[in-house]
């Protein structure tokens, strides 16, 4: 964010001064300082459309590689459904988590999950979504909302030690008599 910041300012510092330079060169009455701004201000300008057109060609070039990433790390696997991937991998208590983390899973990275297996490293996607609002970040605040986490392990190292944690954690996994782990 900062290194966007500090070329946007160089690119409006630059597109004034041209303009300005420009203007003076091509004038018949000398520079003042109102053509200065009015430079900056065109250059302002042209740099904010700079600015907003390189936002959203790096949201576009992010979604393009995360979804390549994920196709590649996942191709030649059966596709399943969330529930189909639920009830496969997982008993009858677990399912209906890991079904909804994995759906929660593909809204955020954007692409398609359904070769997911519990063994797969969903970590090493979430990195390749950048910025405050990165997949990583809006992912793991909405999981932990939704099931009312509240602590976050620091690495899990696949989607079924994800799975696991959620469960285990969820404050309706607690009730007396309720067991999460089995399989």
């Amino acid at each position: 964010m900062i290194r966007t910041a500090l070329i946007t300012l160089a690119v409006t510092v630059g597109v004034g001064v041209g303009v300005w330079w420009l203007g003076r060169c091509f004038s018949m009455a000398p520079a003042t300082p109102a053509d200065l701004m009015g430079g900056l201000a065109i250059g302002g300008m042209g740099a904010a459309g700079i600015w907003v057109v390189l936002v959203i060609w790096q949201g576009i070039h992010e979604s393009r590689v995360i979804r390549q990433v994920v196709a590649n790390a996942l191709r030649g696997r059966a596709p399943l459904s969330d529930e189909e991937f639920g009830s496969r991998f997982y008993g009858p208590l677990l399912a209906p988590v890991a079904s909804r983390v994995r759906r929660l899973l593909a809204e955020h990275l954007g692409c398609d999950l359904a070769g997911l297996i519990p063994t797969d490293d969903f970590e090493q996607w979430l990195p390749l979504s950048s910025g405050p609002d990165s997949a990583a970040d809006t992912f793991f605040e909405e999981v932990a909302i939704e099931f009312r986490l509240t602590r976050w392990p620091d690495g899990l190292g696949s989607f079924d030690a994800l799975v696991r944690f959620v469960a285990e954690q969820a404050p309706a996994s607690r009730q007396p008599g309720s067991s999460v782990l089995p399989c």
